[in-house]
Formats: C-alpha cells, structure tokens, sequence
C-alpha cells in the first residue's frame, strides 16, 4: 500500500491495527513484547506539513467520497497550526512570560494531525484479553495535543492522584493535553497528561461499535532546542532534564512506539 507509514522521520501515512502500541516504555524490546500481547484497537492516518523536504505526505486516491480530502485536511491542518500558536501564547501568560515567548518555537508547523479509527470490536476481546484497550495510558510527546472527539467517549486522563477519569465528551469544544516536550520546557511546572481510551461501560452486547477522533500533535519546530525555561529552576528547584533537539527527541520516542 503506498499509504502506510514508513519511518518515524517522515511519520506521515496509515498505521493498520496493532502496528502502534503507546505506551510509556521507551525500550524498544518492552514495547515489542507487550504490542505483541495487547495491541492497541485502533488505525490512523497521519498527515504532516505539506512543504517538509523530503517527507511527502501520504496520500489516498481521490475518488468517490475521498474527493476534495487533501484539500480539506490541509485547511484544517493550517486551522489547528494557528490554534496551537494562540493555546501557546495563553501558556506563556500563565507562566508570566511575554505571550510571545513561544512565537519563535512554534512559527513552522512541524505538527500531525492524526485521523484515528477505533473499529467495531467483539465484546468478548476484553474478557479473554484482560488489560485490552482502545489505546494503552501514554504521555504525547510534543508540546500539546488538541483532540477532537466523537460523542462515543472511552478518553480517560489520570488524575493526581492516580485515578483515571473520564474526559467526557462536551460537543463544540477541544480537549487540550500537555506533552513531554512541554513538560521538560518547563521543567515540570506543567505536567504532561497521561491518558488512554478504554470501551466505555454499556449494556452487554455481542459487539462495540466504532469510535473516531482526530489528534493534532503540536510540536516545537523540529529544529528547535528545547531546555528549561528560565525561572522555572533556581536554588529551590534544580532544572531536571538536560537540553534536547525538538525533532531528535521525536524520532526516539516514535521508534519504541512503533
């Protein structure tokens, strides 16, 4: 298929079930083992900025329905582009920085956006399988995430105490996750969401119908060297992680993923 994902470099294309297992490993032999055991129930599809050298988006042929898709996907690739850069101004206001303090980081795009599928599933696949999920509980890597959900539910976010919660669907609105690049940003100040999408509770059936949803991973532009922020350590809190390149830091957690 001239679709399917390739490489965590290029990360454009279609992941088929089971070929993507999130998780908050990092060793690539772990991550094999437990995709291996419980894959994660989903496909996707994955969509990049269009005039990336070297890493041509994916494409599927239009026709029939598909018509106008690419059109209409890098319109709202370039509407959540500039969303990122205004939840990023209102993040900078927060941690008293200029509101521009971001600008610079987040001006190119390198961004995903992520059309997911959760297929129709057997309801006996999560009693022979204890532990199967939509999607494993993992932290997104960049600097956030904007989701758009289906009124289906099954997103959960782990609360501080360690709870799992429903993040229930409100119609017309985007839920917003922090990511690991922003949690090492601002050594910690703003803690990445570690979330997971399960089946959610319903009558017993003989099988669970479909759920959709679209992630729009925000990113600091690839070339970008992500370090603490000044005034988020000092004499009272040490700067906990050491400085690290935007778009090395992706490819290594994409590469134990998939």
């Amino acid at each position: 298929m001239e679709v399917v994902w390739t490489t965590p470099e290029a990360n454009r294309g279609y992941s088929a079930p089971g070929r993507e297992k999130v998780s908050q490993l990092k060793d690539i032999q772990e991550v094999e083992k437990v995709r291996a055991a419980l894959p994660d129930l989903k496909e996707s599809l994955e969509i990049g900025r269009e005039d990336e050298p070297g890493y041509p988006n994916r494409w599927l042929e239009e026709t029939g329905d598909l018509v106008g898709f690419r059109k209409d996907m890098l319109g709202f690739f370039e509407q959540c582009r500039q969303l990122h850069v205004e939840v990023m101004k209102a993040i900078a206001v927060g941690m008293g920085l200029d509101d521009r303090f971001f600008d610079s980081f987040v001006d190119v795009g390198d961004n995903t956006l992520r059309l997911l599928h959760y297929p129709a599933v057997q309801s006996n696949i999560f009693k022979t399988k204890p532990g199967t999920v939509r999607a494993g509980a993992h932290s997104d890597y960049g600097s956030i995430t904007l989701l758009f959900q289906d009124a289906r539910g099954g997103l959960q976010v782990k609360s501080p105490t360690g709870q799992f919660v429903d993040a229930t669907p409100i119609e017309g609105t985007v839920v917003v996750n922090a990511g690991d690049l922003l949690a090492r940003w601002s050594n910690d100040t703003i803690k990445s969401t570690i979330h997971r999408v399960v089946e959610p509770p319903q009558k017993q059936a003989e099988s669970y119908p479909p759920r959709y949803s679209i992630a729009y991973f925000c990113n600091p532009n690839f070339r970008s060297y992500i370090e603490a922020i000044p005034g988020t350590f000092g004499t009272e809190k040490d700067k906990k992680y050491e400085g690290i390149n935007s778009g090395d830091y992706l490819v290594q957690r994409l590469t134990a993923t998939y």
